[in-house]
């Protein structure tokens, strides 16, 4: 038992390490909720996809299901250009940065980064299956200290979590229920899946 806990404890620590040190991915993640506040209700889903082809080159999506509204943006070097409107147009690389943290806290690296050690003192390995077409360890997953970065009282959380043999996360399903102090109920759910880890991808400067 002891050393099946430190194996887990292994690989959820080295996770982010292996993320972060993977050559190229593409990943793409949803967000959602349910809930509402002063008895209005409310509803929100958004997707980011995205591409690493190295450091020096990447892109990313980001569409908010609800309002249609989408942009993109591609970083190529030390240039940046956004889509908005079926248009390309070159960006400062400062505008870049600004647009891509509030898109990037969604992405993998971001994403995993803020809860692996949640994650990693709730999880209990469950088998192992083949997921977007690698070999990866299932863990069954609940993290009630997310109510700490809350200003509500998570009620219920529960996930499952697939991570790679190599080492890296490759899926996570996620869902966290909340109660503020007025009794507004949020339902949050979370999805993310890594694929074509260390393939040979391309990400151009749009013409």
């Amino acid at each position: 038992m002891e050393a099946a806990a430190q194996a887990l404890d292994d690989l959820f620590s080295e996770s982010a390490d292996a993320l972060v040190g993977l050559k190229s991915y593409r990943y793409a993640t949803t967000f959602s909720y349910t809930g509402g506040e002063g008895g209005v209700p409310g509803a929100g889903s958004i997707e980011v996809r995205g591409t690493v082809a190295s450091a020096e080159r990447q892109s990313m999506t980001w569409k908010d299901f609800e309002s249609g509204d989408e942009f993109s943006l591609v970083r190529v070097g030390s240039k940046a250009w956004l889509k908005e409107d079926a248009e390309w147009t070159e960006v400062p690389d400062m505008v870049a940065d600004a647009m891509s943290q509030g898109i990037l806290v969604f992405a993998p690296v971001t994403g995993w980064s803020g809860m692996v050690d949640e994650l990693q003192s709730s999880s209990t390995l469950l088998g192992t299956e083949t997921v977007n077409g690698v070999s990866a360890r299932h863990y069954a997953s609940t993290y009630r200290e997310w109510t700490e970065r809350w200003s509500s009282d998570v009620t219920e959380a529960k996930g499952d979590v697939w991570i790679a043999e190599a080492g890296y996360p490759v899926r996570f399903r996620l869902s966290a229920t909340s109660t503020d102090e007025e009794g507004n109920r949020t339902t949050i759910l979370w999805n993310m899946d890594l694929t074509e880890v260390n393939a040979d991808l391309t990400v151009e400067a749009p013409q």
